[in-house]
């Protein structure tokens, strides 16, 4: 389809993988049972973080889509519908956008940290393709926007998963 752009932000976290996992995964932390609100637990979302992601269909969980189901997407004023591509115990992803102008594949991951001991790396990824992504390049209006977006709710994830690691 032509032009292409893509933009990767990682975030050094000083807290265990497995916090973040918890924040940002599929996974419950039995240990953090009482502070266990995590990334696909919507309702409380906003309350740490200025993105927001939920199913379409309301009577879903998060956890319960399969590759596919649709979701809502959120940062900060842009809107879209996005389709499931992976929903696993070390990646989450989307695609969508207004094909063919633009489509989006979102990933975040996670993983423990090379750099910080005991610590774990999330990494936010995202492509982009079609007709106008020339936009989505570094220097331009929005590739400059989507690269505050992205290392802002990085360090949403980097805050909320140190808080929740204090006390550990």
């Amino acid at each position: 389809m032509g032009q292409k752009a893509s933009l990767v932000v990682d975030v050094e976290i000083d807290a265990p993988v497995e916090v973040v996992k918890a924040l940002v995964g599929i996974t419950r932390l039995p240990w953090l049972e009482s502070n266990s609100r995590q990334f696909k637990d919507f309702p409380s979302f906003p309350e740490w973080s200025s993105w927001s992601i939920e199913p379409v269909v309301s009577s879903k969980k998060i956890d319960d889509l399969m590759p596919m189901e649709k979701m809502k997407v959120s940062v900060k004023d842009a809107k879209l519908t996005a389709t499931l591509i992976r929903n696993d115990p070390g990646v989450f992803e989307w695609e969508g956008g207004l094909w063919p102008l633009v489509t989006g594949r979102h990933e975040f991951s996670w993983r423990a940290s090379t750099k910080t001991p005991g610590g774990a790396t999330f990494t936010q990824r995202e492509n982009w393709y079609g007709l106008i992504v020339f936009l989505w390049k570094p220097g331009w209006v929005i590739g400059r926007s989507a690269k505050r977006n992205f290392e802002e709710f990085s360090a949403e994830v980097k805050r909320e998963a140190e808080r929740r690691a204090v006390g550990l």
